[in-house]
């Protein structure tokens, strides 16, 4: 009998599993300003983001994103898509704003911690 699970996992080339997560989201980018949508799915190094209809993003591409049902809206994330498809853009986290100032995405969690307490 074969572990369906276990066959899935060995196929799965990702570092980071994903997590279904419908949360709204603000894009912006020069070419079409500002649009809301939602995540299909989010990782620790990525996020899925729904685009039905709307303008193609190519591979490469960035832009700003905004996670508006965060605890953290303001925060700005600088992303790149790396995956397009006829439902929307996987994009990875490259960097994080705050009011101007770009951090590594590797200390989102301090900043998580302070705001937390």
């Amino acid at each position: 009998m074969v572990d369906l699970e276990l066959t899935h996992m060995m196929r799965e080339k990702r570092y980071n599993l994903r997590k279904k997560l419908a949360a709204r989201v603000r894009l912006s980018h020069s070419t079409f300003g500002v649009i809301h949508t939602q995540t299909r799915n989010i990782s620790d190094s990525g996020v899925y983001v729904e685009l039905i209809n709307q303008p193609h993003l190519p591979v490469g591409a960035h832009l700003k994103m905004h996670m508006l049902d965060s605890a953290l809206p303001n925060l700005a994330f600088n992303m790149k898509v790396v995956r397009t498809d006829s439902e929307g853009v996987s994009m990875k986290f490259v960097d994080y704003e705050v009011d101007g100032t770009r951090y590594p995405i590797n200390s989102l969690e301090q900043v998580w911690r302070q705001q937390s307490k």
